[in-house]
């Protein structure tokens, strides 16, 4: 398969990740801003541009404009960590491809906590493709947590009665006809 980047020249290639690590280290400020500080700009106009004009805006507003200041604890506990998020998607590219897979040793120290003798996280190869390892470990514990059945006592109930049946009960009374 063959991908746009791999037919840019190296220089091209730094500088599209230079482009993307100072996009990351703007996601970074204003998720400073919004989660420690609680503020952050939004442009007022047309609803759908106003939910995502936050992620749009990097530059202060100027006078008279429709961009706006929000403080409030929206921006401590919602838009500051989307923020934050949003900067390693910027970040960790970046540093990839300026400094050739600098950002993901950093992810895999970050996500690893700093224990090199856990597996990688993330696998990273020039110009910018990448392989989770991660995602197939989690899926099988995620797996487990979700696919736990749950004790009820019957006794702490709110229903009356006894409204639970077992999945066998139930499969033989839809093919009766019965609900």
């Amino acid at each position: 398969m063959h991908y746009f980047l791999s037919g840019l020249p190296q220089p091209a290639i730094m500088a599209i990740g230079a482009l993307l690590f100072a996009l990351g280290c703007s996601y970074l400020y204003k998720g400073w801003n919004a989660l420690i500080l609680g503020r952050c700009h939004y442009w007022s106009g047309f609803l759908p541009f106003t939910v995502i004009s936050p992620w749009l805006l990097h530059f202060p507003p100027k006078q008279g404009s429709l961009v706006k200041l929000r403080e409030g604890m929206l921006c401590h506990m919602v838009i500051g960590p989307l923020f934050f998020i949003t900067s390693f998607f910027f970040l960790i590219p970046g540093l990839d491809m300026v400094a050739g897979g600098a950002g993901t040793k950093f992810a895999n120290l970050v996500l690893n906590a700093a224990d090199s003798t856990k597996p990688t996280a993330i696998i990273y190869s020039p110009p910018l493709n990448y392989k989770f390892p991660i995602l197939a470990r989690a899926g099988k514990t995620w797996g487990k947590l979700f696919n736990a059945q749950i004790y009820e006592d019957p006794s702490h109930s709110l229903l009356p009665g006894n409204q639970t049946k077992s999945l066998d009960q139930a499969q033989s009374d839809a093919a009766k006809g019965h609900n």
